[in-house]
């Protein structure tokens, strides 16, 4: 029933195709982050979180006019660790910026050229890496470096670069060669948030 004057509601495919919205089937629906991403999602949680704690307690310290010298060292590792976990992250969604106006303006091959070039580029830029920061942690470990005021074991904090290296190449693998929903997205050149 509907009141004169006011239009009747329609289903939510007629309403989205009139908007030009695309209606995704729930056979395209982006397939479930498996144990280690949600475990990575946890982990950039945290060290978020953790950074925030820090540097409030920096500048509560700073207030009172006696600075923690161990906060702006902890804000420092998790700042860089997070980033290396978020940029395997960011593959795993591909959201991250990418030429598409060129592919979409290019002929269809191009397209398909692009895909592999993404995940080739992508897995040798991460590979060489993941080999220097393997190279660097293992330096750290054998030199027994420790930061000056958390004393903290450099190679624990150079651990979780390594770790974001090795899941950004599986990232750019899984996303072209192992998952359609994204593969189709990237194709199209949409930019996935």
């Amino acid at each position: 029933m509907h009141d004169e004057g006011t239009t009747p509601t329609r289903g939510a495919e007629h309403q989205a195709a009139e908007d030009g919205i695309t209606v995704v089937p729930a056979g395209e629906v982006p397939e479930p982050h498996g144990l280690i991403w949600k475990a990575v999602d946890a982990l950039l949680f945290v060290g978020i979180c953790a950074m925030l704690l820090s540097l409030a307690a920096q500048m509560v310290s700073r207030q009172m006019g006696a600075s923690l010298p161990w906060t702006e060292e902890l804000t420092r590792f998790l700042f860089m660790d997070t980033t290396f976990l978020g940029m395997a992250a960011g593959f795993r969604a591909a959201v991250h910026p990418r030429v598409n106006f060129a592919v979409a303006w290019g002929p269809a091959w191009l397209k398909q050229v692009s895909m592999h070039l993404y995940a080739i580029c992508g897995t040798v830029f991460f590979s060489v890496l993941l080999y220097k920061t393997v190279e660097l942690m293992l330096q750290q470990y054998a030199a027994g470096e420790s930061s000056p005021a958390l004393g903290l074991k450099m190679f624990l904090v150079t651990l979780p670069l390594v770790i974001g290296a090795a899941l950004a190449i599986v990232a750019h693998i899984t996303t072209v060669y192992f998952s359609p929903y994204m593969r189709k997205r990237i194709l199209k050149g949409e930019m996935i948030a």
